[in-house]
């Protein structure tokens, strides 16, 4: 009896010291291919195209039974070596009977634990392997050759936080390295606190958005319109008492333009706190010094080139004053977005750098979304006020001028699964984050951040 108890000792003991150092958990809870790799590198990935070609895809389960797929995919150039984990899809079968729904099993390329060898398509020289490990598919890691050497990179919707990073293993080392392995090698290397999500930490920015839908219906867009620190409706411009349709007193109506909306959403959250709302005279002081002799300059003194740079910047600091009990100009605030996480990005034409924040101009749109992507990891409690910086054409010939002339502000978060999403409203309207930028391409945009509010109360 001594004897058996001995054995299954020393199996129970074998059995937890070899489960399984290659399907092994990673902080990110990913699926893990790793001992399903090493057991085909040999016939999947270091085989000519004529050979893999004849390989037929494959089924697997690692050592903790998740069941991954082997498979080849072709495009003109390059060949890919794809082992993804299974996903389990919900879809609507439309029958006689009715609709009938099913759960399909899908191995998505590009799904978290996803990973991915590219080979030459004339030469069987391998170029890179990725791993995919967020719940947005524009988020991986990857390595490429280099000589002797091996490079890692980090992307962030075609944007890199980290190109050419030299990680001190050989290349082939990724054929069958875990994940785990993979965190571990590149730890102080690769930006991974881009990584760190916790969904529950988005309730602020959640709770007024689903706040400021739930009102959007009671807002009509005018052009001159925002309401006072008491919540009477006047002019921006001038301040001066404007009149209201009788219709829209009656219905609860708020007639307002895209500044004062964003007036209407941060007055939201400092009004529980204070009371009342702000002050329209101090958001239109200048926040930046024109040379009167420069072209900005005597541009500024016949039109407004600046308004929705300075109004969302006063708005901010306006929130920091209330939020820190002391009053703060926009100079000493800091609420200004100048981050630059990334150096380059992937274009049609290759690799090309990125151009960061431009002060007093903020970023190229077509940046935003990486952009916020990182912010909403690093900055989970805030949302933004965005002053979109457009360049106008005039029609009667003269010369272009740029001008902040529009604003909206955008709550970043994550979801249970670790998906970002971003939520944009204008002008009393919600659009998608694609939306957005669709809507004004090449213009820049100037960023200014807000601590959210669950106790969000708006007018």
């Amino acid at each position: 009896m001594k004897a058996i108890r001995s054995f299954l000792i020393f199996i129970l003991a074998s059995f937890t010291l070899t489960l399984p150092i290659f399907a092994e958990n990673n902080r990110f809870g990913i699926p893990d291919s790793a001992d399903i790799r090493k057991a085909v590198s040999d016939s999947w990935f270091e085989q000519s195209l004529d050979v893999v070609r004849h390989n037929r895809t494959e089924l697997r389960s690692n050592s903790v039974g998740q069941i991954f797929q082997v498979r080849l995919e072709e495009t003109r150039d390059l060949f890919s070596i794809i082992v993804a984990p299974e996903t389990e899809l919900s879809v609507d079968l439309y029958t006689q009977d009715g609709i009938i729904r099913k759960q399909v099993s899908e191995y998505p390329v590009d799904a978290a634990g996803s990973w991915i060898l590219m080979r030459d398509s004339s030469s069987g020289k391998p170029l890179k392997i990725r791993y995919y490990f967020a719940g947005d598919s524009s988020v991986y890691v990857q390595f490429s050759p280099s000589g002797k050497k091996t490079l890692a990179d980090y992307v962030i919707d075609g944007c890199f936080a980290a190109r050419g990073v030299p990680v001190g293993v050989s290349f082939d080392y990724f054929y069958t390295a875990s994940f785990a392995a993979v965190l571990s090698l590149t730890e102080k290397a690769l930006p991974w606190q881009y990584a760190d999500i916790h969904p529950e930490q988005y309730h602020g920015n959640l709770v007024m958005v689903a706040q400021i839908k739930k009102n959007l219906s009671r807002i009509r867009q005018v052009k001159d319109g925002c309401y006072d620190e008491l919540g009477k409706a006047i002019y921006v411009s001038d301040g001066k008492p404007r009149p209201v349709e009788p219709e829209d007193a009656q219905n609860n109506i708020l007639s307002m333009n895209h500044s004062g909306f964003l007036k209407w959403i941060v007055d939201g959250t400092i009004a529980p706190l204070t009371g009342g709302a702000t002050y329209r005279d101090p958001l239109l002081r200048p926040t930046l010094q024109l040379n009167p002799l420069g072209v900005s300059g005597i541009k500024a003194q016949t039109e407004s080139l600046f308004h929705s740079l300075d109004w969302t910047r006063n708005l901010a600091a306006a929130r920091l004053s209330v939020q820190a009990r002391r009053n703060y100009l926009y100079e000493d605030t800091g609420v200004d977005v100048k981050i630059e996480p990334f150096s380059a990005e992937v274009t049609e034409k290759g690799i090309t750098s990125v151009a960061g924040y431009i002060k007093n101009s903020g970023y190229e749109i077509k940046y935003l979304k990486p952009l916020l992507y990182v912010l909403g990891v690093t900055e989970p409690d805030y949302y933004y006020l965005a002053a979109i910086r457009r360049t106008v054409h005039p029609a009667d010939g003269s010369p272009e001028f740029k001008v902040f002339d529009s604003s909206a502000a955008i709550f970043p978060y994550f979801d249970k699964n670790g998906q970002f999403g971003c939520t944009v409203f204008e002008n009393g309207k919600e659009m998608s984050l694609a939306q957005f930028t669709k809507k004004y391409p090449d213009s820049f945009v100037h960023l200014t951040r807000l601590l959210s509010s669950d106790r969000f109360s708006p007018l």
